[in-house]
């Protein structure tokens, strides 16, 4: 009864909204039906298009190595995949870190395809019917059998809706849900037409996915209880490693004392939280050191809380990096922390810089939250503390610090499990077309 006065108190206050999102779900659940007996078009021998929100090298975040990495696995397993970034991308995105040029990007062994457009700058409805008819017509031009989308609903629905158009099989890849982490930031967005719509969409794509790929046992909890996804459609396919590659990175010279972190800087991760039990171990006279690399909107305001704390000597930001960078600095600190705060997306939703730390026999400090519960396994490699609790992260920091042999010993089995329980290959190969693998 809640959650119906709700849905009409938001329809009230955003009345255009409200019919906006109303007419686009209905829309889309209407060519989905119309669409569903669809005869299948003569594909060729199986092979699997991917479709990606973003890509290396125009971003470089979790998502963007994530994509990466399946799609090595992917062909390492034996599957035949074209990589191609959703239409419009990365030309309509005024944040990438280059210029694109041409209709293909080489990164390493991958080569990621590109269509200029439609640009995404219009209504989610307009864009999925008019992206939709650009890949229906690159899938059937590559023969493809098989498409498969990543997060988010936007990038999923004209994958979604092209498949159906030439009746073949539709695999949604379900990374995380961005209307949750959108409200970590801005906690009315709660209340917003957007947020309901998003997970409309969101539900829209799951439901209507022949087979249904979820980041962790919690992302897939979610989804069977808010949208009625079937657990015999539903996969794991976890962050994970190359465990080859991760063998490569060379330690240099230990810094004891030091504790590092790798990734985006966003409020949600919880570094003025880590910044914050530094700043109290230092006032009982302890030394630690934190290395933080990468870069984000929250930046400026943690670099000021580190001089306002008098604690410049103590902790560095090095900036974004490299992964092999990012990598080989991490290599040089005794453990790492991901203090992630208590949100719901931080509850479901695991960074894969923590599978990657224990790849590189790195000990860690993580929230007492759900999914790291998940992620860390019967035997944990390192310790929890109490999320958002600074005073709780100072006593594990010392704990953790006060005992070398401890924290090689952790270290060993942080890599052992990430490099024999976590390996791509092991994953990836359930979403490949059937005689692939």
């Amino acid at each position: 009864m809640s959650g119906l006065l709700n849905s009409l108190q938001t329809f009230v206050t955003e009345p255009y909204l409200g019919f906006s999102r109303w007419l686009t779900v209905r829309a889309l659940e209407h060519k989905l039906k119309r669409s569903a007996n669809t005869r299948a078009f003569q594909a060729g021998s199986p092979n699997l298009l991917y479709v990606a929100a973003s890509a290396l090298p125009y971003h470089t975040s979790g998502y963007t190595t994530r994509t990466h990495e399946i799609i090595r696995a992917m062909r390492s397993a034996g599957g035949s995949v074209h990589a191609l970034t959703r239409p419009g991308y990365p030309f309509d995105r005024v944040d990438r870190l280059r210029d694109a040029e041409g209709d293909e990007t080489q990164v390493g062994e991958v080569r990621y395809r590109h269509v200029a457009g439609p640009a995404n700058n219009r209504p989610v409805l307009l864009y999925a019917m008019q992206a939709a008819r650009v890949l229906a017509q690159w899938a059937k031009q590559h023969r493809v059998s098989v498409i498969h989308a990543a997060s988010n609903h936007v990038n999923a629905l004209p994958a979604l809706l092209a498949a159906r158009q030439l009746g073949i099989p539709f695999q949604y890849e379900m990374r995380g849900l961005w209307e949750l982490t959108r409200i970590s930031r801005l906690p009315h967005f709660e209340g917003r037409q957007g947020f309901r719509q998003g997970l409309e969409l969101e539900g829209l794509v799951a439901q209507h996915a022949d087979r249904v790929f979820v980041i962790s046992e919690q992302l897939g909890r979610f989804a069977r209880e808010r949208w009625g996804i079937a657990e015999e459609r539903m996969f794991l396919l976890p962050n994970c490693v190359e465990p080859e590659r991760f063998a490569m990175i060379t330690p240099r010279e230990l810094e004891p004392n030091t504790i590092g972190y790798a990734g985006s800087l966003m409020g949600y991760e919880g570094l003025d939280t880590l910044i914050d039990a530094v700043a109290q171990l230092r006032a009982r006279g302890a030394q630690p050191n934190v290395m933080i690399i990468g870069d984000g909107e929250a930046r400026a305001a943690l670099e000021a809380q580190v001089q306002r704390l008098g604690l410049s000597e103590q902790i560095r930001f090095l900036g974004r990096t490299s992964p092999q960078q990012a990598h080989e600095a991490l290599s040089r600190c005794a453990l790492v922390c991901i203090p992630r705060k208590p949100f719901k997306v931080c509850e479901i939703v695991p960074p894969i810089k923590l599978v990657e730390a224990m790849a590189m026999g790195k000990p860690v400090i993580v929230p007492d939250l759900p999914v790291f519960r998940d992620e860390m396994g019967a035997r944990p490699a390192g310790w929890f503390f109490n999320a958002g609790d600074a005073a709780d992260l100072a006593r594990v920091i010392e704990t953790a610090l006060a005992d070398r042999t401890a924290l090689a010993a952790l270290g060993e089995r942080a890599k052992e499990y990430a490099t024999t329980r976590r390996c791509w290959r092991d994953f990836v190969i359930e979403a490949l077309p059937k005689s692939a693998g």
